[in-house]
């Protein structure tokens, strides 16, 4: 593998590594508004129309991720 290639998986990384600490820190955010509000439900609904509308376009680049789902 050339070091052109070594460096983009890098920065991807990097980009990815990123991405997740973001989606956690948001996924936090709304956990705390949703039990500061109590308006859970409205919350998990509107964040179902989204996921929804994103399907509908098939969006592939990460902003249908379920922030509100349950961890298994």
């Amino acid at each position: 593998m050339d070091s052109n290639k070594k460096i983009q998986i890098t920065e991807l990384s990097v980009a990815i590594s990123e991405l997740s600490r973001k989606i956690e820190s948001l996924k936090t955010k709304l956990d705390r508004l949703c039990k500061e509000t109590g308006a859970c439900g409205n919350i998990t609904q509107a964040n179902k129309d989204l996921l929804r509308k994103s399907a509908q376009k098939e969006l592939t680049d990460g902003t249908n991720i379920n922030a509100l789902r349950k961890e298994k």
